[in-house]
């Protein structure tokens, strides 16, 4: 269907009713001499009798020259009637005498003044991307949107252009220069040209591309915005478990949602960034799951889950500049080899936090859009507010709306999940439940989300069972993402290899627990507080197997464990150190009744003791303290202190 617009005469500007072509107002039409330049796409059909026309010589026969007027027009100038000798190549206005078929008669021009040349356009209905389908093919085009991305190659360019309705990659030719180097990312374009296929995928050879500006463009750019934000809207989905905190939330993770599902429709990256243990992979996975067949259906790259997704694990429990380097690296790299904008990153368990903030600021120089997704503490809030959402443009985390770290990432990840792709997310019901038991937290929410595992045949043992051979390979995993491996591991893939990998990984991860642990018992020390708390030191560098697994953080939580356990599971903390490092585990109750909070230990030590370069934080009963190596007697000895003094 052609859309009705009124347009502006090329050459005085004044306005046209209708898609008048050629382009210039019955005035200006008198006034000059008007010689045509015919559209790429025209055909005979196009070619008005008694009209003049650019053409350029394209051989030389006895009978005359042969003149292309475009690709597909070529017509006969009579040597009879030539009033000058013409070489191939050379350009030539001629005038059209008759048009019978495909025989096109020519004339030499008559006069020698001056004139004027025009373009004159084969009219083209405007048609919407996603109504572009193989039976088009070897068809004549035209259509309207906004340019996602421009990849330039040796060869040709190629323009991805998308409108409400889809988006499709548009090539373009240009000898010995890049095509179109005026049009760039965001440009609201018009494309004239012929659907073709290549590269296993329908495309449009772009014969004519030009920017649209002013009220043409905002017009066209609002259109599109208003039906992909109609489009981005997430579904209307009810949270697995009712909460208040959950519930506070909601808007937000709908906003998330939107902005993921808008990203996608846009062509827009989007990096995963999630802490590499099971909480985290939970999170991670679920989003990606949800967002990886919206990519596959709404993108035109048979490669978009490649080009336009990463999810990436992070080692340290907060976004540090090891991973910011990296995810700028992957970004520049395929901006300039694939014409791609700066990427929407999702910081999923992590990024609260203050030491998540240089990362993160640094990667906002580039353009990056930052999101947030996380239970870890995020300090004192001001305003309603805390530190990180001054980079971050979406920041939820349960402590924002009066809840606490036992909602974990992997919770919040699974319902944003649901809303993204409400399909997939059916399929995810079971991972919350894994992801509380993995990360240890209790509360009715907590409960809750492991009941509906069980719902589904995961029993408390299984889930433990899960989450353990889950760290194991993320251990192993190191920075890649283990796409399949962690999948079947959650049962989203075959079920009998889930079973398999379970017991093999199970069996090694076991061993290693056993010997570690056994070896740290063995050298563990214990220390009656005046307060009453149990007390229990290791030192990790000289009675724990280094560089293997299970690492420091999860040695010291095994340790505790085992202790707590013997001792009734209440006021125990344990604390596992390094040359620079402290790890801290301690039962629930020690945070409850005797007010521990490990991020407040971390201010008050930096605050005290300026030259150890204390950093650090968590949970508020689990999390690590960083030191310089000179310093540790003073900051343990002066840790203990203010662990012997709570509840006072």
């Amino acid at each position: 269907m052609r859309r009705k617009s009124n347009v502006r005469c090329l050459l005085c500007g004044s306005a046209i009713a209708g898609d008048r072509e050629p382009r210039i107002c019955e005035e200006c039409e008198k006034k000059h001499e008007l010689v045509f330049e015919l559209d790429p796409l025209a055909g005979h059909e196009d070619v008005i009798p008694g009209k003049l026309y650019l053409g350029r010589v394209k051989r030389v026969h006895e009978l005359g020259y042969f003149i292309a007027l475009n690709q597909n027009v070529v017509g006969l100038l009579r040597r009879r009637d030539a009033r000058a000798e013409h070489v191939p190549g050379a350009e030539v206005v001629v005038k059209v005498a008759r048009v019978r078929g495909e025989r096109v008669d020519l004339l030499p021009r008559e006069s020698d003044g001056d004139y004027t040349i025009v373009p004159l356009r084969k009219p083209l209905p405007l048609w919407k991307i996603g109504s572009i389908t193989a039976s088009e093919l070897g068809a004549a085009v035209r259509v309207r949107g906004i340019v996602a991305k421009v990849q330039r190659t040796s060869g040709p360019t190629v323009f991805t252009v998308y409108d409400e309705t889809g988006a499709i990659e548009c090539t373009a030719f240009a000898a010995g220069e890049r095509a179109y180097p005026g049009i760039d990312r965001s440009d609201v374009v018009e494309v004239r040209g012929e659907v073709v296929f290549r590269l296993d995928r329908l495309q449009v050879e772009v014969k004519h591309m030009e920017k649209l500006y002013g009220a043409e463009q905002s017009s066209v750019r609002a259109e599109i915005d208003r039906e992909i934000d109609r489009k981005a809207e997430p579904a209307e989905t009810k949270p697995l478990v009712a909460t208040p905190v959950l519930e506070a939330l909601y808007p937000s993770m709908r906003e998330l949602a939107k902005q993921l599902r808008r990203a996608v429709l846009t062509g827009v990256p989007i990096y995963l960034r999630h802490h590499a243990d099971a909480d985290g992979f939970i999170a991670g996975v679920a989003i990606e799951r949800a967002l990886l067949p919206l990519l596959r259906s709404n993108s035109p790259d048979r490669e978009a889950e490649w080009h336009l997704f990463k999810r990436l694990p992070s080692r340290a429990p907060f976004y540090e500049m090891e991973d910011v380097v990296r995810d700028l690296q992957y970004s520049l790299e395929d901006a300039e080899r694939f014409g791609t904008p700066m990427p929407i990153v999702l910081v999923l368990d992590n990024g609260s936090t203050w030491e998540d903030l240089p990362a993160m600021r640094k990667l906002r120089v580039y353009g990056a859009r930052i999101m947030v997704v996380d239970h870890h503490y995020p300090g004192e809030l001001k305003d309603g507010r805390a530190e990180v959402d001054e980079v971050a443009e979406i920041h939820i985390n349960p402590y924002m709306a009066g809840g606490d770290y036992s909602l974990t990432a992997g919770c919040l990840g699974v319902e944003i999940a649901r809303m993204i792709n409400p399909e997939e997310g059916e399929r995810m019901r079971h991972l919350p439940g894994i992801a509380c038991v993995a990360d240890r937290v209790k509360g009715e929410a907590a409960e809750s989300y492991m009941r509906l595992a069980e719902e589904r045949g995961y029993t408390m043992e299984r889930m433990e069972l899960i989450a353990e051979c889950i760290d194991y390979e993320a251990f192993h995993l190191r920075f890649m993402d283990g796409r399949g491996v962690i999948e079947d591991l959650l049962g989203l893939g075959r079920l009998d290899r889930q079973a398999e990998l379970i017991d093999i990984l199970w069996e090694e991860a076991r061993h290693a627990r056993e010997v570690q642990l056994k070896a740290a018992l063995e050298n563990l020390r214990r220390a009656e507080l005046a307060n009453g708390l149990l007390l229990c030191t290791l030192d990790l560098e000289k009675y724990t197997h280094r560089f293997s697994y299970p690492p420091a953080g999860k040695t010291t939580g095994m340790v505790h464990d085992a202790v707590a356990s013997r001792r009734g599971s209440e006021k125990t903390i344990t604390i596992g150190y390094g040359p620079d490092f402290a790890v801290l585990r301690a039962t629930e109750d020690v945070g409850e009744r005797y007010g521990l909070n490990l991020n407040t230990l971390v201010a008050e030590l930096a605050e005290e003791l300026p030259g150890a370069g204390v950093t650090g934080g968590g949970h508020e009963v689990a999390g690590s303290i960083k030191f310089v190596a000179g310093y540790r007697r003073q900051v343990l000895e002066r840790l203990a202190e203010k662990l012997a003094r709570l509840g006072a």
